[in-house]
């Protein structure tokens, strides 16, 4: 049977955590951004299932740089306003690595699991998603470079042979 451990007359149950206690999100977490529409530019970010405003995103980016093309890099930094004790709207800057972060946009989807702040270890960074649910694993990436703003949505690769693409191409529709 599905989903159940069988039943071999022993009335015990197995020891095991409740699904509710393993589905949890730890660690640095899940950011996912969705951005509706690009004119005007549109767009939700949720921090482990707690949205954050649309007006308090001054923007996010991301960088991912290997070694070979200079200092490697693995960072993605979410610029929002926060209220102060004061009651005044300061900036923060929060580094999001370690998380899996998802952008969805234009009907394209960007993912990236990064294990460890600025490593490439236990770095994976997907694209798309096939029809089984899968994704693409990219390989041979050389940089990646992720910026949105309320006026920006930019999204390149740039592959181990020098050839820079847009994920996210603005001209095409959805």
């Amino acid at each position: 049977m599905f989903g159940r451990p069988a039943q071999n007359g022993n009335s015990s149950t197995p020891n095991r955590p409740k699904a509710s206690d393993v589905a949890r999100i730890q660690g640095g977490g899940l950011v996912q951004v969705i951005v509706t529409s690009v004119m005007p530019m549109t767009f939700s970010v949720f921090l482990n299932d707690q949205a954050v405003p649309e007006m308090d995103v001054e923007s996010l980016s991301i960088a991912i740089q290997t070694p070979e093309t200079g200092e490697g890099v693995v960072r993605a930094t979410l610029a929002r306003y926060v209220t102060n004790v004061t009651g005044q709207k300061t900036l923060q800057h929060t580094e999001l690595f370690p998380c899996t972060l998802e952008l969805v946009a234009l009907g394209r989807r960007l993912s990236m699991t990064a294990t460890q702040p600025n490593s490439l270890d236990g770095l994976w960074i997907d694209l798309g998603l096939k029809p089984d649910g899968t994704a693409n694993e990219l390989s041979g990436l050389s940089a990646l470079r992720v910026l949105l703003t309320h006026e920006i949505l930019d999204a390149k690769i740039t592959w181990t042979d020098g050839e820079t693409e847009d994920v996210l191409p603005l001209t095409d529709s959805v």
